[in-house]
């Protein structure tokens, strides 16, 4: 019984281990903005292992959670695998959030994605209005003193009706002293008008009395406008416009030492969207996508539109997900008839998330669709192309890499193949790599004077840290010579040593000359002057079958060689060659 437990147990453990993976990596990743109305399309990748899968796709949360039938818009029942999703298969979005999921499934179960979900594109309507008719209205004071020094007055001197924000002198202090709206939700990328109507009281010296705006609960400050007084100013009503974040306080302040004035007053404060008759449109569907072999991020986008004075796009980058709250910053700006871009300013194991508006004379478009993309954590030594050539003796090796990371080298090992099997590996040469980089490198690497056979090569790719990776196999044979052979000799001329290659074929089973297998007779490579005197003897001996190759060095030679015509002769069995070299010193 115990032994029957025991594997029922192992089983079922089995079974569990092969449902697929969960679907990952959304382009449209979790509270993605500005998705496009029509024609949008949902990316996703999916596991291994998978047989079809399922998309699930409402603006009601629990529809899609429960996998209600009613919200599901894709089923690959029974062999159909989808990695996309384009929403003018649903038809318009009319509600401003959606939901969606994908489900896995392949012979042992399911696996349900997270809920994933967005916002639609839309232009952003309100009003806000701070009439401080009987208190702050949600304004609050920050500064040295507080509240001390701002309060709400029952008086009409910034010229609108009764009850506004007074900030007065008492209690000094000197530094800044702020009053701030509450937070103001607006059209991220659009723009806004901001009006008040403000009084200044002077007393003394300069006065700086201004307006900002804030994203970080004023840590930060974007000036607005700034008044450096030396008298009364106003009663005035002013008005500017911003181009506005995704959400903002406005905030009012005093800078300087207090004693220097007497009141500043403020009234009928109001943000406004600015919005034309026919508003510039971003483009409508931005991706993102990550290279896997390659440490980059490739943008594509489509057209903008604007009723006129279109000049092009920009793009902007922020680290993590739509939900994060990392700034976004401007990576590129791109002339009209640009559609793509390749982020290559990126990291390992990092997320992306994208944007990009239309830039147009007069007003640019709003931002458009948020796209996300997941750079891996590993861009590998990627391996092209690996090659074995030969000539004569010698065989070489070239091989290409798209991308290296972390690449310390490459380690050449040689394997002689004897009949049909293979001869212990050894290493005959490292050659340094190129760290990390995202460029294709090309190297090489000649194995020379190698005796006739067949020869097997690898690369063992070393990393820093000393972890590695083997290559494929490449084969090259040298061929036995079936001809005598004496090459000219390299370099030519020559000061104070060349080299001379020749070749010793297999002698026909009648030559008297055969010693014993793949063995001729007496071999003798000799040099001579222009006047046939000899002056070094380089072979003088019984040679194998093979080619070879030996150095002439004049240095070393017991005779003193001045320049001039020199020559060379190979003597074998009837064999007889001569040949002419140049020194010169």
């Amino acid at each position: 019984m115990n032994k029957l437990f025991a594997i029922i147990i192992l089983y079922a453990g089995l079974s569990y281990s092969q449902v697929p993976d969960a679907a990952y990596n959304p382009m449209t990743a979790n509270g993605a903005k500005g998705i496009s109305i029509s024609n949008h399309i949902l990316y996703w990748q999916n596991p291994s292992g998978v047989t079809y899968n399922e998309v699930y796709f409402s603006s009601d949360s629990l529809l899609v959670f429960n996998s209600d039938a009613s919200a599901r818009v894709k089923n690959g029942s029974p062999s159909t695998i989808f990695n996309n999703y384009s929403l003018s298969e649903y038809g318009q979005l009319t509600e401003s959030k959606y939901f969606w999921k994908v489900v896995e499934y392949n012979s042992n179960g399911a696996s349900v994605s997270p809920v994933w979900y967005f916002y639609r594109f839309g232009i952003m309507y309100y009003n806000y209005e701070f009439t401080f008719d009987n208190n702050l209205n949600g304004w609050q004071a920050i500064g040295p003193l507080g509240q001390n020094n701002w309060s709400w007055s029952n008086t009409n001197q910034a010229g609108g009706l009764a009850g506004e924000i007074r900030f007065t002198w008492d209690p000094l202090f000197n530094g800044y002293s702020y009053i701030i709206s509450p937070e103001l939700p607006v059209q991220d990328g659009g723009m806004a008008e901001i009006e008040f109507k403000y009084f200044e009281d002077w007393w003394s010296d300069t006065v700086t009395v201004g307006c900002a705006y804030t994203t970080n609960s004023g840590t930060d400050w974007n000036s607005i406008w700034e008044l450096n007084a030396t008298t009364n100013m106003g009663p005035e009503n002013f008005v500017t416009q911003i181009e506005t974040p995704e959400k903002f306080q406005l905030g009012f302040y005093y800078k300087g030492n207090s004693n220097n004035i007497d009141f500043f007053i403020i009234d009928d404060v109001s943000v406004n969207p600015i919005i034309p008759l026919t508003p510039p449109l971003p483009p409508s569907m931005l991706t993102a996508v990550a290279s896997e072999s390659e440490l980059k991020v490739t943008l594509n986008w489509n057209n903008g539109s604007a009723p006129s004075g279109m000049v092009g796009y920009e793009l902007q980058r922020k680290l993590g997900l739509p939900t994060s709250n990392n700034p976004y910053v401007k990576i590129a700006e791109t002339d009209l008839s640009t559609h793509s871009f390749e982020d290559t300013n990126v990291n390992l194991d990092e997320t992306y998330t994208y944007r990009i508006k239309l830039i147009a004379m007069g007003m640019n478009s709003i931002y458009g669709n948020e796209a996300t993309a997941y750079v891996p954590d590993y861009v590998p030594v990627e391996l092209v192309s690996f090659t074995a050539s030969v000539i004569n003796n010698d065989i070489t090796l070239n091989w290409t890499t798209a991308t290296e990371t972390n690449n310390a080298g490459f380690q050449v090992e040689r394997s002689k193949k004897l009949d049909a099997r293979s001869g212990a590996w050894e290493s005959i040469e490292f050659i340094k790599g190129n760290g990390t980089t995202t460029k294709p490198h090309i190297y090489s690497f000649t194995d020379k004077n190698l005796p006739a056979g067949k020869y097997q090569y690898r690369l063992k790719q070393i990393d820093f840290d000393g972890s590695f990776e083997y290559s494929k196999t490449v084969e090259a044979e040298i061929l036995l010579p079936n001809e005598f052979a004496l090459e000219q000799n390299y370099p030519n001329p020559f000061n104070p040593s060349t080299k001379i290659r020749y070749s010793i074929p297999t002698p026909p089973a009648s030559s008297p000359l055969i010693k014993g297998r793949n063995e001729v007779g007496f071999v003798t490579l000799k040099v001579y002057d222009i006047l046939g005197n000899e002056v070094a003897t380089l072979v003088n001996e019984e040679k194998p079958v093979g080619t070879y190759e030996v150095e002439f060095n004049s240095a070393s030679s017991n005779k003193h060689l001045a320049s001039g015509v020199y020559f060379y002769q190979l003597k074998a069995d009837n064999f007889l060659e001569t040949k002419k070299m140049v020194l010169l010193r």
